[in-house]
């Protein structure tokens, strides 16, 4: 195949990389809000949104090279969840009442929304929630338990995902974090970014507070939810191809018996291998990103797809990586011990990696996809793939 990004792609992430490589040490990160507030003045905030509230309107590749940029700088912000999970959610199920406002001030970098939908027990983000909704009046009420929610320590509100009694239809409800009966325990995750613990207990909401008016959410909710692992894909492979960078480097100039341990046979076979690794989880993640830009009915499966890829990958890579240090990759002093990290905590992101895997085995052996190619269209196994033909596959 030949896949390459357009002029305007390169240029964002051209950018976002001199901006990080001058701005953002991941030893000792800016504060916070000043970071969030120079992502809205380089235009990442508004970037996946829809140009009818004021967005950019990119895609699944937009969203990816700004994603791998992260990555590759080990980037702690909270734009998963916040903008590719939270913000995109609001503008795909709010009604103009309910968009206009937030998504302006989210824009603009003067709000921060975040999604509450992971919950204790529940592995996969498909799965039905326990978090319920049941009718009070003309409201409704909230009860359940969320479990590490980014970015939802200091968020102004949260979206929170419910299912509705007696059915396994799913809503989404925007909830401010001061009512009553909703509490949050804060903490760090192993990557270091910011989560927390969200406990609904009852909590009471108007009837307003309610995203859009369709029945169900589900279909909606799991398609953000599949595109928003595409992303972290997209930044798992920044962060490997980091870490592979570092070792080579680290390789190069750490000598043993008389000369760099790069020139032994056997480290110069692993450094192959992680080579290898980093290519084909990046052959498939822009196959899942060009699969969803190109409208394909299965997003679920195109995240399945490249999660079972670029997880397995992303393990081999930093536990290589690591070993390949010596003493010094478990130190905090190096780039390479928070890479690893980042691509360990990666592994249950948006669902556990073997579990993508058997859940990637199981569609492709329920519908016989499993006889045809993956990248190629059928009765063209002989045919040089082309970007067309990875949109449609």
């Amino acid at each position: 195949m030949h896949f390459s990004l357009t002029e305007e792609q390169q240029l964002l992430e051209s950018s976002a990389l001199a901006f990080l490589a001058k701005e953002y040490d991941a030893q000792a990160p800016m504060a916070a809000p000043e970071l969030w507030q120079h992502f809205a003045d380089m235009g990442w905030l508004a970037l996946p949104l829809p140009e009818a509230d004021g967005g950019f309107a990119g895609g699944a590749v937009d969203t990816g090279v700004l994603m791998r940029a992260f990555g590759r700088h080990q980037v702690n912000a909270p734009y998963y969840g916040c903008v590719l999970l939270a913000a995109r959610l609001l503008a795909e199920l709010g009604t103009a009442d309910q968009r206009e406002p937030w998504l302006a001030a989210v824009m603009a970098g003067e709000q921060r929304i975040a999604l509450a939908h992971d919950e204790p027990h529940r592995h996969t983000p498909w799965a039905p929630r326990q978090t319920c909704a049941v009718r009070d009046g003309d409201g409704w009420r909230l009860t359940g338990v969320k479990a590490l929610a980014a970015g939802a320590d200091g968020a102004d509100a949260l979206l929170v995902s419910a299912r509705l009694p007696d059915t396994a239809a799913h809503a989404v409800f925007l909830v401010s974090p001061q009512s009553v009966g909703l509490s949050m325990h804060a903490c760090r995750t192993a990557d270091g970014g910011a989560a927390a613990d969200v406990y609904l207990e009852g909590v009471r909401v108007s009837n307003d507070a309610r995203l859009g008016t369709a029945d169900d959410a589900t279909p909606v909710l799991h398609r953000v939810l599949a595109e928003g692992l595409i992303a972290l894909c997209w930044e798992a492979c920044g962060a490997m191809q980091a870490a592979l960078e570092q070792t080579v480097s680290y390789t190069t100039q750490r000598e043993q018996f008389g000369q760099a341990i790069a020139k032994f046979q056997v480290v110069q076979h692993r450094l192959a291998e992680m080579a290898v690794c980093c290519e084909e989880a990046l052959a498939a993640t822009e196959l899942a990103a060009l699969r969803v830009n190109g409208g394909t009915a299965d997003v679920l499966a195109a995240a399945s797809m490249a999660k079972s890829k670029v997880g397995r990958a992303a393990r081999y890579v930093a536990q290589e990586s690591v070993q390949l240090h010596g003493a010094m990759g478990v130190s905090e002093e190096t780039p390479v011990a928070g890479l690893f990290r980042r691509l360990t905590a990666f592994q249950q992101h948006g669902g556990a990696t073997a579990w993508h895997s058997a859940e990637l085995g199981r569609r492709l052996l329920e519908s016989n996809a499993w006889r045809e190619s993956q990248t190629l269209l059928p009765g063209h196994h002989h045919a040089p793939a082309s970007s067309d033909s990875l949109v449609t596959a």
